[in-house]
């Protein structure tokens, strides 16, 4: 049996098998992300924010010693929320001139669809709206998820693909 390394780029067809046609597109290029450490403090910031609040409205009427397995408790569901969301966000994003696709580490193709919408602010998000048929899905593309260039190029196929 081999090992199957996690950081390695996706295979060209979803969940590693051999399909009878290639699916992916002509021209369509690969746009391998890193994990965002930027996405990951924001949410580490707002989960400890969170537990600050919860802390302050519990601790005047419960007391410390209760209030303080609560905020663990919180704090814990904020982790496990967190470590779901890691779980969902892209490896690998294929933009071509009519679609959008999004992979996982795995390979498994989460998202295609066509984009219909691009933002970005301050030249560090990229908030990529795609239409998947009947369901509206939301890609976030940190700056430092790619390298410079290829934030930069994602950035402009994007606003390009969803002006038309």
């Amino acid at each position: 049996m081999t090992a199957i390394d996690p950081h390695a780029a996706a295979p060209a067809s979803p969940a590693g098998r051999a399909p009878t046609f290639d699916a992916r597109r002509p021209g369509a290029p690969r746009i391998p992300l890193r994990p965002s450490l930027a996405l990951h403090c924001a949410v580490a910031l707002g989960a400890g924010m969170a537990a600050a609040a919860v802390w302050t409205a519990l601790a005047p009427w419960l007391g410390n010693g209760r209030t303080l397995p609560l905020v663990v408790a919180f704090l814990a569901a904020c982790g496990l929320a967190a470590v779901a969301w890691r779980r969902t966000q892209p490896a690998i994003i294929e933009i071509g001139p009519d679609s959008f696709a999004a992979y996982s580490r795995a390979g498994v193709r989460m998202v295609e669809g066509r984009l219909t919408g691009a933002s970005q602010w301050g030249g560090s998000l990229l908030a990529l709206a795609i239409n998947a048929g009947t369901r509206r899905a939301t890609v976030l593309v940190a700056a430092d998820a790619a390298g410079r260039d290829a934030f930069r190029d994602l950035a402009v196929r994007a606003r390009c693909a969803a002006g038309r």
